[in-house]
């Protein structure tokens, strides 16, 4: 490991955090809540601090282009540690305890949307701090810096696929620093067209804003209690679509921008698989909804299609608490969990094109019992999957399945409730954010299982398996 190359990395990213701090204190000036501008300035201070200590650490570093890959994963898993804690600095200003603070800036960065907090009576900077730190998260820290910093440029691939790991290397554009900009440009388009949208059905442009930031991130942090059971129904159809969108692969959505032609969506198998497991999943639960609840047809179409595609693609948003909703329903919202939305998109999850590669991977295996001379090629898209691919999508789902039961059992264990344990582990690996009731009253261990599960489940895992080999840790010059 380069600890000379993480230090370079952390001081910008710091220097970066610094910058950032000044946004919150615009809004407390905006709002005049004065007492709340020294929280984020003592955290700009903190962070440029260390910032100077790692310009020494770092030496005469100009770029990174001579990296290893192993490198890059150990500087991907630091750069989300460190800055977890950078952005639950504010949060102790404001009487809340250090592990709460760090779980709800874990909760942020992660864009699991999972809170400690029993009430939103905060000064608004501090709730557009934790909308901010979702806008962040869900782009990713380092895709920000590749898209912005010519010292990242070659090392820039690397450390991409690193922080967005999944099945292939998919890229936008030929240079990875234009496949970074690119995706920037995406989401922030539409993070600022549907703050404007969410204005003109009757937001306030505070709500609006941060509500934008949440839904592109697929991340769920609201400003308000019960801020959708007000909205109208076209506000929540609105988010509804944007979360569709979320959860659609962002190099799709660019290939179909610039080729101005939907048909590169409809032709893409995880696109359509995805829009089918929302669509069946949706009316599902509307069904049970309609049969089970005094609700009219068109309510429950609503409130099932809200709530599914909030759950596919890991945004956590509610209408109302999902246990009003009939046995029946709870179970399709349960399956929604697992099954997430697409590869490069902002939501968490297993993702759609993982199942749809183990499925084609168990027909080939049970194909290949009745012809075992035959040669079987899995392909998505009519083009074929490499074997290592195949591997990977096993190794993660193995490891998913794995801490996800393992952290279960610890929690229930801990907090002696097999259904706050199950729902708060894969809620936390899965970044989803719809978590029991009482987590504040959680303990501190369980916390902290559920604060290196959104890490974990937000950098898929891999990373943190590099980090395990004994390998990694050896001294480079």
């Amino acid at each position: 490991m380069r600890f000379d190359y993480l230090a370079f990395v952390l001081k910008k990213i710091l220097k970066l955090s610094a910058l950032i701090s000044v946004l919150p204190m615009l809004v407390a000036l905006y709002y005049k809540e004065y007492p709340s501008l020294y929280p984020f300035l003592y955290t700009g201070i903190i962070a440029l601090i260390i910032n100077l200590f790692l310009t020494k650490a770092s030496g005469n570093i100009k770029n990174l282009n001579d990296i290893r890959k192993t490198n890059c994963f150990g500087i991907v898993v630091t750069s989300w540690f460190i800055t977890t804690i950078v952005l639950a600095i504010p949060f102790l200003f404001f009487g809340i305890s250090p592990i709460d603070a760090l779980y709800e800036s874990t909760s942020g960065i992660t864009t699991t949307g999972s809170t400690i907090f029993t009430h939103y009576n905060y000064p608004h900077a501090l709730l557009f701090w934790r909308a901010l730190s979702q806008g962040i998260g869900g782009l990713g820290i380092l895709v920000i810096f590749i898209a912005i910093l010519p010292q990242f440029a070659v090392a820039g691939r690397q450390m991409f696929f690193a922080e967005t790991p999944g099945p292939g290397e998919e890229m936008l554009t030929p240079r990875i620093r234009s496949t970074a900009s690119a995706m920037c440009k995406i989401y922030l388009t539409l993070t600022i067209l549907l703050a404007i949208l969410l204005k003109i059905t009757g937001m306030n442009w505070f709500d609006s804003i941060c509500t934008s930031m949440s839904t592109l991130s697929c991340g769920g942090f609201i400003t308000k209690e019960n801020l959708f059971i007000h909205a109208s129904s076209l506000t929540l159809w609105i988010i509804t679509i944007f979360m569709v969108i979320s959860g659609t692969n962002f190099n799709l959505l660019w290939r179909c921008f610039a080729k101005r032609n939907l048909k590169t969506l409809i032709k893409d198998e995880e696109f359509r698989v995805y829009i089918y497991i929302f669509l069946l999943l949706s009316a599902a639960a509307a069904l049970c909804g309609y049969i089970n609840m005094n609700y009219t047809i068109t309510d429950v179409i609503r409130d099932g299609a809200f709530s599914i595609i909030s759950i596919m693609t890991s945004n956590g948003f509610a209408i109302d608490s999902y246990a009003s909703w009939p046995l029946s329903a709870q179970v399709f919202l349960f399956i929604a969990m697992f099954t997430g939305a697409s590869a490069s998109s902002t939501s968490g999850g297993i993702k759609i094109i993982r199942w749809v590669l183990v499925f084609k991977f168990l027909k080939t295996e049970i194909t290949r019992v009745f012809h075992p001379n035959a040669v079987i090629n899995i392909k998505t898209n009519n083009q074929i999957v490499p074997k290592d691919v195949i591997g990977q999508v096993l190794i993660f789902m193995f490891f998913y399945f794995l801490i996800f039961i393992f952290s279960a059992i610890i929690i229930t264990i801990i907090e002696h409730n097999a259904e706050a344990g199950i729902l708060s582990a894969i809620n936390a690996l899965g970044n989803i954010g719809f978590a029991p009731d009482g987590i504040s009253s959680f303990s501190p261990v369980t916390k902290l299982i559920l604060i290196f599960d959104m890490l974990i489940g937000r950098l898929e895992i891999i990373p943190f398996l590099v980090l395990l080999q004994p390998e990694f840790w050896e001294t480079r010059k």
